[in-house]
């Protein structure tokens, strides 16, 4: 019996095979002793102090350590980059039902920021499904001590979100945001935190379970972001129709790079201008995808976009911004089998992105879409853009209902595609992927129309 339940407790402290060797280190870091016999309860105790070591070692790995584990968290091409930039901060509060919010590191230089957190749950945390999992998330923002919002988008919008289910007790993220305003070392900052339930409460949809606040002194890298001022503009297809669209600035920070852009407000919706980025020195395309934020401070009748540019860009000096238009491509879609991956061929001439890797894992389909030529942002806006057949040709997952998450590689470009289906439909499908399907999406590059723009560094 005791067995049984010790295997049950094992399984439910969810760690991956890095996780799994750390721990192992650390359960067995320990002088080697000759071998003798133990009676049965002692070996009880013994196998209770490996259940709550286990446990604890999992918290213990903290928010950091537990996300420079992951995969999807390691696909962001950041991992370095916060070694070096995150501080510890290790503040805490906790909620009268015994859950407690926890920020233990913090990134910041004067355009973005990252908070690193943990929730520890008093209650077990209940098994979801990934159309459930939000409820097991808190929602974070971030003020000042004068109560104004810092952060520029709402929780889970602009970057792709990170949270996790560690054991049923613990939950590490790390949020990812754009400041609306530089914010000087040593400020204090005052971090907002709700959790719901999806119980309706007084008229409301959901209930809302706790609401927390704590502060940090705000701790700033030490190199400063440079804000180049850009003087150029393009016609470009947005939404419904030709427009001119305004090249503002170039923002270079230790922790990303942003482009700023803005255009006379349409009636159409849709994505925004469609161009691709160069070195207009070297040659060398430039990666990039769109950020999602709010436009409530827009300039009256004008939408400003920002876009986060990809690779190494440190030494950028004259930028080229080239529209794109879109063409019907020879085939809506490629297929791809698994034993010619990479490949090499995004389906558009003028470039794209075509799968370079697959496995199936811990219940997720992961495919590596890798930049081909000229990439703009279509594709990295798609909600979806990888199916996967069988043998036959036969599409699989066709009548499932999947979740699909992108991570962006800040290094290269590669956006890591990741399938979740519900656990009874990857137990029936997964084995039998045999070909990788993606959207072909065609556009021409017209060349000549763009514009070569130099980083002028801004007088402030």
């Amino acid at each position: 019996m005791f067995k049984e339940d010790y295997r049950k407790e094992m399984d439910a402290v969810k760690l991956n095979e890095r996780q799994k060797e750390r721990l192992t280190a650390l359960l067995t870091a320990q002088p080697v002793r000759r071998a003798r016999r133990i009676g049965r309860t002692a070996l009880a105790a013994a196998v209770a102090c490996a259940l709550l070591a286990a446990t604890a070692a999992a918290y213990a790995l903290g928010a950091f350590d537990y996300l420079t584990g992951q995969d999807e968290f390691l696909s962001l091409g950041q991992t370095e980059l916060y070694r070096q930039v995150a501080r510890e901060v290790g503040v805490s509060v906790t909620a009268d039902n015994g859950d407690r919010l926890s920020v233990e590191r913090v990134a910041m230089d004067d355009t973005f920021g990252t908070i690193f957190y943990s929730v520890h749950f008093e209650e077990a945390l209940p098994e979801l499904e990934w159309s459930d999992s939000w409820l097991l998330y808190p929602t974070l923002t971030l003020y000042t001590e004068d109560g104004e919002q810092l952060s520029e988008e709402g929780f889970r919008g602009s970057f792709e979100e990170q949270a996790y289910v560690a054991d049923e007790h613990t939950v590490y993220g790390a949020w990812r945001f754009l400041l609306r305003r530089p914010v000087a070392d040593g400020e204090t900052l005052f971090l907002r935190s709700e959790r719901y339930s999806d119980q309706p409460s007084e008229g409301r949809l959901y209930t809302r379970l706790w609401a927390l606040e704590l502060s940090f002194p705000a701790q700033i890298t030490g190199e400063k972001s440079r804000r180049f001022d850009l003087d150029g503009s393009i016609e470009a297809w947005i939404k419904d129709g030709m427009r001119e669209v305004e090249v503002l600035s170039l923002t270079r920070s230790p922790m990303g790079t942003l482009l700023k852009l803005r255009y006379a407000r349409g009636t159409g919706t849709g994505l925004g201008p469609e161009f691709i980025l160069r070195d207009a020195d070297t040659g060398a395309n430039i990666p990039y995808a769109p950020v999602h934020t709010s436009h409530w401070n827009d300039p009256e009748g004008y939408e400003e976009q920002l876009y986060e540019l990809f690779g190494d860009v440190s030494k950028l000096k004259n930028l080229e911004i080239v529209p794109t238009e879109r063409v019907t491509p020879d085939t809506p879609d490629r297929i791809v089998a698994l034993e010619d991956l990479p490949a090499a061929d995004s389906g558009n001439p003028d470039g794209g992105y075509a799968p370079a890797s697959y496995r199936a894992e811990d219940g997720k389909l992961v495919v590596e879409m890798k930049p081909v030529g000229a990439v703009n942002s279509i594709y990295a806006d798609l909600g979806n853009g990888v199916y996967f057949r069988d043998a036959n040709g036969e599409q699989l997952f066709r009548d499932c209902v999947v979740k699909v998450e992108k991570f962006k590689d800040r290094t290269d470009g590669t956006i890591t595609v990741v399938t979740i289906p519900k656990a009874a439909d990857y137990e029936a499908y997964a084995d039998q992927v045999a070909a990788i399907e993606f959207i072909v999406v065609g556009y021409r590059v017209l060349e000549g129309s763009g514009v070569r723009v130099p980083l002028q560094p801004c007088a402030d």
